[in-house]
């Protein structure tokens, strides 16, 4: 199929950008928009580029107790830092399953993050990370977002006629992590995925494509669990708790799903390190 007719639009700043925006949607790689438009799955009669906007940026930064990507980094530039294959390598392994070389090439990590789709590798990765969304208004008024309250249904979020214009993640030097998922093929979307940190203060475990949104369980060092086994039972009780938006699709059932993801816990569990 072929989308339906819209115009183009390539905005220098952002009091250009909000004007085109009413009766538009942004794009910076669109490795998810524009399959979507193709289908017909969505409509828009106006596509807003924010590839020329003067205020985003391609930029990995590093701060002593962060790193702030910008809006326009594409996963082709995450997987070449340095610092982060050193210090987030789950985020790292996460990126390195995102798609074909063209698609990192093009995709952004705050396009795949918008999208709000619950399998998205890099929105588990940042949500097991604590990753804040740095988002704009046409006032040019900023504020803060933790990704964990950033996704409100299945391709939805919280954005509210703001872009967002960086996400930053906290540096938190000893932290050990892994992403894993399972998908029909490589390269392909994962059927369900799962990242699990573990720092100074707990164990933070994200899992995708088992309900509408992301689903996000934390456990602190001082909680009462005693081993691998009762983290894992905890864990999946958390995930229990949100059976009212377990997804059954044509891929599986939510039986199988939550099954997958016990499975994938329980390989990750004992490398993530130190038990609680």
């Amino acid at each position: 199929m072929r989308p339906a007719p819209y115009t183009f639009e390539e905005p220098t700043n952002l009091t250009q950008a909000f004007v085109n925006l009413k009766d538009g949607m942004p794009i910076a790689g669109g490795q998810n928009l524009m399959p979507a438009l193709r289908m017909r799955q969505i409509d828009t009669p106006c596509l807003v580029s924010l590839e020329k906007i003067e205020s985003f940026s391609n930029d990995i930064l590093v701060a002593v107790d962060a790193i702030q990507i910008g809006a326009l980094t594409t996963i082709s530039e995450l997987l070449n830092c340095a610092v982060i294959e050193k210090e987030l390598p789950w985020l790292h392994t996460a990126a390195s399953k995102l798609g074909d070389t063209q698609v990192k090439n093009l995709a952004t990590l705050v396009g795949n993050v918008c999208w709000s789709d619950p399998r998205a590798n890099m929105s588990i990765a940042l949500l097991a990370s604590q990753a804040e969304i740095k988002v704009v208004n046409e006032k040019r008024l900023e504020r803060s977002i933790p990704i964990r309250d950033f996704f409100t249904g299945f391709q939805e979020n919280c954005l509210d006629d703001e872009l967002v214009s960086s996400i930053l993640i906290p540096r938190n030097s000893g932290d050990v992590g892994i992403y894993d998922e399972f998908s029909r093929q490589p390269n392909d979307l994962a059927l369900v995925n799962i990242c699990v940190v573990n720092n100074r203060e707990g164990l933070t475990a994200a899992i995708g494509g088992t309900c509408t949104t992301p689903i996000v369980a934390t456990l602190e060092h001082t909680d009462n669990v005693k081993n691998n086994d009762s983290i894992l039972n905890r864990i999946i009780l958390t995930l229990e708790n949100y059976a009212n938006q377990f997804a059954t699709d044509q891929f599986g059932s939510s039986r199988y799903k939550l099954e997958l993801v016990r499975v994938l816990l329980k390989r990750a569990l004992p490398i993530v390190g130190e038990q609680l």
